[in-house]
């Protein structure tokens, strides 16, 4: 999955035929990501980085990973 590069890529973790992460259905390994997200002051006014916080929540897991995923885009969007 593209978007799952895209997120290791954000993560800054190599990804490659041995290195898969599996955001999409592994909590373990998203919620690292969320963590960064919300615990970095620079994201602290970013409206995506807010969708997230308002969903992380209802813990579903398709729903936490797309918002991860818009996150990013627009972040690259914007830089």
């Amino acid at each position: 999955m593209k978007e799952n590069k895209l997120i290791a890529e954000f993560m800054n973790i190599e990804y490659g035929d041995y290195i898969t992460p599996h955001y999409h259905c592994n909590w373990n390994e998203l919620m690292p990501v969320v963590g960064k997200i919300t615990r970095d002051e620079k994201y602290w006014e970013n409206e995506y980085r807010e969708y997230l916080m308002d969903i992380i929540p209802y813990g579903i897991i398709e729903d936490v990973y797309d918002a991860v995923v818009n996150f990013i885009n627009q972040l690259n969007k914007e830089s």
